[in-house]
Formats: structure tokens, C-alpha cells, sequence
């Protein structure tokens, strides 16, 4: 049987802002934890390699000409079938994700499929400007470097909603939901605090959700806690009763009870379990 081999990707150092590298191959067995994390912004296009890319404990398939978006603070594991992989990858601090942020009530999918021939030049077009502008020391290269990630974010999205119209089409409101649960779900547990921000009634924005999503609209927000609670588990720096304060649970012993209800365990068998399966 052949096991995977993971793969540790580039990492953005402290004293630079951003990454840009085409057609890179990969062949050094490097073990990477799950609790790998960036403090930056990542974009990998995939264009060989067979496998799956875990992020935040879900597995998605390693295809050719799949463009994954990876967030700060998200865990992710490149898992690869064969004795490489090639891909291109832009890396970048919050500076210059800040200009799509503002012009943005979206979030990003956490992949998209290239399928045509005008996406896929115009991406390769795009990366080698950012590559000639990383390299470059002429003025306002910054702001250059900005707006290209502008427009490669920009242009992502597109393609993401265009494959969104062709499946079913899905209110606007469902997604504005899904972004301020994204934004607020540390401090904001309930679906009436999100039904008064959206400005319609609970009982409406849960009919939407079931609808639309298959699920209660409660459900997205403990999905969400749920996630963070294991991020914040796969960092041993951290105890139990520190993250049950971070995510605004006032008692250890309720939150222990809400992540077992949610998964089936207890915080700490669940960090044990992911020490033992991913560590080395």
C-alpha cells in the first residue's frame, strides 16, 4: 500500500511581505504536523499531483489546475500520493488583502476549479506580473503588488460564483449570514443576534438556511466554534480552561460539555487523538 507523503509548503518570514514562486516541485520528504498554521494569506495553484489537501480537518482532492485560498490561523496538511507535486503560490501579509477586505462582504471559497483556457492564462499572466513586481525596485510597488492581488482575489471570486450560478442559485442573504457568523461567532453565539444585524426575523433566516444549506441556521454558528475550538486544541501551549475563555464560554465544565455534544468528545481526548495521528 502506498502511503501519502506530506509536504511542507514555503513559509513567509517575518521580515518580508510577500511570496510569489511558479512552477515549483517538491520533492523533499518533510513532515509537517496538522497543527501547521500561517500567519498570512495563501493562494496554490495546483497544476500536478495526486492527493488531498486537509484543511481544517476536511479533505479535498489535489487536482490539476485547483487553486486553493488558505486564511491566517487556518490548519492545513498537504498529504501527496506520488513523489511530487508542482504548483505556483503567492503568499501575503493582511497589507495587501486589506484593499479586497474593504471592497468585499464575501468570503472566498476555499478552493475554485480552473476549467476554461482564458482563466488559466489569464492566471498565468497574472502570477508572472507578480513575480516581475516582487523582483522589481521601480516605484509604487506596493500599490502594484495590491492590486494585483486585487484582481487575482477578485477574479477567483468571479469564477466561484459562476460555478455557484450553474448548481443553484442561493440568496444573498445566505451569504451575508455565512460571512458575519465568519466575523462574529466569538461573541455573537446566537441566531437572533445575526437575524437583527441581517435585519429579518429568526424563524425567516432559519427557513433560508434549511432551505438552502440542509442544516439549522444554529448549526453554522456551532460549526464555526466548533472549528476554532479545534484549532485552538492542536496548540499544546494552550489549556483547556484558556481556550474555553478565549471563545467567551464562561465555565470549563459547560464548554467540555458543548465540544462533546458537538464531536462525540472531550477537548482533551480530541488533542490527544490529533497528537498521536499527526505528530511525529
Amino acid at each position: 500500500m502506498r502511503h501519502a507523503n506530506k509536504y511542507k509548503t514555503p513559509h513567509l518570514h517575518h521580515d518580508d511581505d510577500l511570496i510569489v514562486e511558479i512552477d515549483s516541485t517538491d520533492e523533499q520528504h518533510r513532515e509537517v504536523s496538522c497543527s501547521h498554521k500561517h500567519s498570512f494569506y495563501s493562494v496554490f495553484w495546483i497544476h500536478e499531483g495526486i492527493g488531498n489537501h486537509i484543511i481544517d480537518f476536511c479533505n479535498y482532492e489535489i487536482v490539476a489546475n485547483r487553486i486553493f485560498f488558505l486564511r491566517p490561523e487556518q490548519v492545513h496538511l498537504l498529504c501527496v500520493d506520488n513523489q511530487k507535486i508542482k504548483y505556483s503560490t503567492v503568499q501575503f501579509c493582511e497589507d495587501f488583502y486589506m484593499l479586497f477586505a474593504k471592497n468585499s462582504d464575501k468570503n472566498l471559497p476555499v478552493f475554485v476549479d480552473l476549467e476554461s483556457e482564458d482563466d488559466i492564462n489569464y492566471f498565468m499572466q497574472l502570477w508572472q506580473r507578480l513575480m516581475n513586481e516582487k523582483l522589481s525596485s521601480q516605484s509604487f510597488k506596493f500599490n502594484i503588488i495590491q492590486g494585483e492581488i486585487y484582481m487575482l482575489l477578485f477574479r477567483l471570486m468571479r469564477i466561484a460564483e459562476d460555478n455557484t450560478k450553474q448548481l443553484q442559485q442561493q440568496p444573498e442573504i445566505i451569504e451575508k449570514y455565512q460571512y458575519l457568523v465568519e466575523h462574529h461567532f466569538i461573541e455573537k453565539h446566537l441566531v437572533a443576534q445575526y437575524a437583527q444585524m441581517l435585519g429579518v426575523s429568526s424563524n425567516y433566516l432559519n427557513v433560508l438556511v434549511q432551505k438552502h444549506l440542509h442544516c439549522q441556521a444554529s448549526q453554522l454558528i456551532s460549526n464555526r466554534i466548533v472549528l476554532e475550538i479545534k484549532r485552538k486544541l492542536l496548540d499544546t501551549s494552550l489549556s483547556v480552561s484558556e481556550i474555553c475563555y478565549m471563545l467567551g464560554f464562561n465555565e470549563v465544565s459547560y464548554f467540555s460539555r458543548y465540544f462533546k455534544r458537538q464531536t462525540g468528545e472531550r477537548p482533551i481526548s480530541f488533542r490527544n487523538r490529533m497528537n498521536k495521528l499527526y505528530k511525529k
